[in-house]
């Protein structure tokens, strides 16, 4: 009658049969303890390695930095970097630089190597651990390149694509947007707008895409940027007065110098092929037109009187290609230099804007919605023989073609 009080102590009770099985597992824990804790050491946990990124597409002659992580290294030791997959030198396979214990840059060769290679990690502790990042290597096309933006990777990046054929290479990727890209004359660095400092801020980065550099430093928005053809000053937009101004700059981002003042917004600036002149969109007037001025901005001029944006000279000057939506709804036109004869090239009922030349003059790259989602096209001069050169379901915009002088070097090695 003494346990009346603990259901658990009671012959009849269902709690019986657990309660010396409890006192059995503390009394071993205790057992345990008192013999000390090295039967409870875990087993060390394997290495491991890892590489960022896991794979990589670049064309011949690009270059990619790559990022190693060895997990549960107690030496703290790194890793060693080879080529694999791939038998013969730096011309069949590429190169390794700037080799560190944590990180190594590859080149790719001028020529497409075998498929199967990879860069290869191996970590100094363990040789048996490693990890193979894999690479596929295109061909620059003969045709040429273009710099373009996507947000097929959910934000809006800039990429690198042969005119025909294969071949995209992902050249920025950081969590905020940079849009805009404008090649250097000599076609080896691209400036761009990024906000990645938190507003919009112009960069210049190599053409692969490494030494990303800021080049502006203001509160306000600065973007658009467009590189003069001798390569030492870049025009662009900016905020920085309160409305939109056009700005232009050395090529390393010294001395800004607004060019426009004026109380109307003034946007998308764009060099004429000598230098001497700015193109560029103004609503001085009260809606939207294109006007051309000096490069020092002296002598503004309005070429339209209809409504027009986003101007293009041609590589031999004489003409202009544009954004206007005067026919009811946005069209890419080409005038005259001196704003005579528009003519619509595109007569389509989607948007079409952003107009881009080829380094030739026969062809214009444009941004369309005529397939449901933003692409970009490309067409003769004269609007005949339209193609989607991205054919992607994310949106893919802000075409610039490369110039020439650098690819022909990169193909004759």
């Amino acid at each position: 009658m003494g346990n009346d009080g603990d259901p658990a102590m009671s012959r009849g009770s269902p709690f019986a049969r657990f309660r010396p099985r409890k006192s059995l597992v503390g009394a071993g824990l205790v057992l345990v303890a008192a013999c000390g804790s090295d039967s409870l050491t875990p087993a060390p946990r394997p290495i491991s390695v890892s590489i960022v990124p896991l794979t990589v597409s670049l064309l011949t002659s690009g270059s990619q930095d790559f990022t190693a992580t060895v997990a549960n290294d107690p030496t703290n030791s790194g890793v060693t970097w080879s080529i694999t997959g791939c038998t013969g030198g730096p011309g069949v396979c590429g190169s390794l630089s700037n080799v560190t214990s944590t990180t190594a840059a590859y080149t790719a060769p001028a020529t497409v190597p075998p498929s199967g290679l990879g860069i290869t990690a191996t970590a100094v502790a363990d040789n048996t651990k490693s990890f193979t990042a894999g690479v596929t290597i295109t061909a620059i096309s003969a045709s040429g390149q273009i710099a373009f933006i996507s947000d097929r990777d959910r934000n809006l990046d800039i990429y690198l694509m042969n005119v025909d054929g294969p071949g995209v290479m992902q050249l920025t990727n950081d969590p905020s947007n940079d849009t805009h890209p404008d090649w250097s004359p000599d076609g080896t660095r691209i400036v761009f707008t990024s906000f990645r400092d938190g507003n919009a801020e112009i960069y210049a980065m190599n053409a692969d895409g490494s030494n990303a550099t800021r080049l502006t430093n203001n509160p306000a928005f600065d973007g658009l940027p467009a590189w003069s053809l001798d390569g030492t000053r870049i025009v662009f937009t900016s905020l920085r007065d309160g409305n939109k101004e056009i700005y232009v700059m050395n090529a390393d981002g010294s001395n800004p110098r607004n060019l426009t003042n004026n109380p109307g917004g003034d946007d998308t600036p764009a060099w004429s092929p000598d230098g001497t002149r700015i193109a560029f969109t103004s609503a001085r007037d009260g809606n939207w037109e294109i006007y051309v001025m000096n490069a020092d901005g002296s002598n503004a001029t309005r070429l339209t009187d209809n409504g027009a944006q986003m101007p293009a000279w041609s590589p031999d000057g004489t003409r202009i290609a544009f954004t206007s939506a005067r026919d009811g709804n946005w069209e890419i036109y080409v005038m005259n230099a001196d704003g005579s004869d528009p003519r619509n090239l595109t007569n389509s009922p989607d948007g079409d804007f952003g107009p881009a030349w080829s380094l030739d003059g026969t062809k214009i790259a444009f941004d369309s919605h005529r397939d449901g989602n933003e692409e970009i096209y490309v067409m003769n001069a004269d609007g005949s023989s339209l193609r989607n050169l991205t054919n992607n379901p994310a949106a893919d915009g802000g075409a610039a073609w490369r110039p020439q002088a650098i690819l022909q070097r990169l193909q004759k090695r």
